[in-house]
């Protein structure tokens, strides 16, 4: 398996709302339940979960920045002062 392959699957793995969106759309392609009339009720059902995961993304992201800065912050608060000479 590739090594992109694998992050992707952790990645899955470490965020299972994100599995979740995937598994949603696997079966908006399978349409097991013959729902999907026409092409405009897939390409609805597609967007809404291409949006939906989209906004988790962003979700994730956001939550990554702010747990970056605030170890930033941490770090910088507790750098050692020195004296001046």
């Amino acid at each position: 398996m590739s090594s992109q392959r694998e992050e992707l699957m952790q990645f899955i793995i470490d965020n299972p709302h994100l599995e979740a969106c995937f598994l949603e759309m696997m079966e908006i392609a399978k349409d097991k339940t013959l729902s999907l009339n026409n092409g405009d009720d897939a390409e609805e059902a597609v967007i809404q979960s291409i949006e939906k995961t989209g906004q988790m993304v962003l979700q994730e992201w956001a939550n990554q920045k702010e747990k970056q800065a605030r170890q930033m912050t941490n770090l910088e608060n507790c750098r050692q002062h020195e004296k001046k000479i």
